[in-house]
């Protein structure tokens, strides 16, 4: 039985299971006395977690699972980004923090995780699936996912602001008075790519745009990927809408290479937005006009969320969107 599942029976949160077995201050004497009993109850052995002594400086885990790789490594820092900002807030609490890669087996690697040696885990949730969900059941310490709005599913998490996001994109285009507009979107299934596509459709009505399934072009979200795909559908003889909005800068870049191939001038013929301000988009031909997301602030609030939990062991589930007004606007729009 896992500290969650005792946590659940105990009305408390894991954080309280852990401080208890750990036989750390933070807890009143009559609720410590009353899971001790329910721990014998139930059989849980209250030594297995003392194998560290008290002096053991703990760590926070950093979790980057890896599913396909094609948003977590493939798209050009955006995750390190965040890494970095984890790292340096990390720092600043005086957390120490490593690193887990696990592309495989994410049950396994949860499973395997060394508790008594981890306050707190950061999920990065970008490849994560609502199937893969429950597996995080299975985590018996605080944490938080980050890059996953984690609906109808009880965890701490924090991600972009995606549908208010992608307004401040087709707002733009809207002010260049388009005929109609078309969607480059991800092939790849995941969570903000479903929040995007809601967005967008919301926002082309709320602008009185046209736009028709014809204008939808369906893509693998990397620089390879979009550019070949892109390039299939020219070689068809698809029609391409004069303004383009992106799921993100790696389709909308691989898409403008295939475009520029076929004769097409950016932004003269077509405009493209794209999503997430990656370093490429600043340096491809021609500079990509794009939404900042937050990388730096999104770390930030991430630890804080986290150390919050940990040391206040708060019951609730606290999920935080963070959003932008930033549109960063460039050439591939003027």
């Amino acid at each position: 039985m896992t500290i969650r599942e005792i946590a659940h029976i105990a009305n408390v949160s894991p954080a309280t299971i852990s401080l208890v077995l750990n036989n750390k201050p933070g807890v009143s004497e009559t609720k410590r006395q009353e899971i001790l009993q329910l721990l014998n109850e139930l059989n849980y052995s209250t030594t297995q977690r003392k194998k560290h002594p008290k002096q053991v400086r703990k760590d926070l885990l950093f979790l980057k699972f890896i599913k396909t790789g094609f948003l977590v490594e493939e798209n050009a820092g955006f995750i390190s980004r965040i890494m970095d900002s984890i790292e340096c807030e990390c720092s600043y609490y005086n957390y120490s923090l490593r690193i887990q890669v696990e592309s495989k087996n994410l049950e396994a690697a949860i499973r395997n995780i060394d508790y008594a040696s981890v306050d707190g885990i950061f999920v990065i949730g970008t490849e994560l699936d609502t199937c893969d969900y429950p597996i995080l059941e299975k985590i018996q310490v605080p944490y938080v996912v980050i890059d996953n709005s984690m609906p109808n599913f009880p965890c701490n998490s924090i991600t972009m602001a995606n549908e208010e996001m992608v307004n401040i994109a087709v707002q733009h285009l809207s002010t260049l008075n388009p005929p109609e507009i078309g969607y480059i979107h991800s092939l790849f299934q995941a969570q903000n790519f479903e929040e995007r596509a809601r967005g967008f459709r919301s926002a082309v009505q709320r602008f009185g745009l046209q736009f028709n399934a014809a204008g939808m072009f369906l893509l693998e979200p990397t620089l390879s990927g979009s550019y070949s795909g892109m390039k299939k559908y020219l070689e068809n003889g698809a029609p391409i809408p004069k303004f383009l909005f992106a799921d993100n800068d790696t389709l909308a870049i691989g898409c403008m290479k295939a475009l520029q191939e076929f004769g097409y001038k950016i932004p003269e013929d077509i405009k493209i937005v794209g999503f997430d301000d990656i370093y490429l988009s600043a340096t491809c031909t021609p500079p990509l006009t794009t939404v900042h997301v937050q990388r730096t602030m999104i770390g930030r609030y991430a630890v804080l969320l986290l150390n919050d939990e940990i040391t206040t062991h708060n019951p609730g589930n606290i999920k935080i969107r963070i959003s932008s007004s930033d549109l960063v606007i460039r050439k591939s729009t003027c």
